[in-house]
């Protein structure tokens, strides 16, 4: 006997968990993490980086990482400033930028954090 489909699996599930199901579906849609969302956030905030987009998306998943290991939104957006200042010099992160870096990865790249 073959094994069955996810589509197979999924459809079982719903047809047995009614409602339920359709509620966890709709909860996970908007649970996702919207790497397009959190680029243009920063980048209508004033931040960039000279490697581009990858190397923002991988310090807002770092961020997502920090955080899942009980980092608080303040130590990171100073750690953030902290850094920036090193080494970029007068073209730092603003506090205010520092703390968007970290709300915008939390919202846009962390779900359930």
């Amino acid at each position: 006997m073959a094994a069955p489909t996810l589509y197979g699996r999924i459809m079982r599930i719903a047809l047995l968990g009614g409602s339920i199901i359709a509620t966890e579906v709709v909860a996970a849609g908007t649970a996702q993490a919207d790497e397009t969302s959190f680029l243009m956030d920063l980048h209508n905030i004033g931040i960039s980086d000279v490697e581009g987009d990858a190397a923002l998306l991988n310090t807002g998943w770092k961020i997502c990482t920090e955080l899942s290991y009980g980092a608080s939104p303040q130590e990171l957006a100073d750690l953030a400033l902290q850094r920036s200042e090193t080494t970029l010099g007068g073209k730092a992160l603003s506090p205010d930028q520092a703390a968007d870096l970290v709300a915008y990865a939390e919202e846009d790249l962390c779900p359930g954090s």
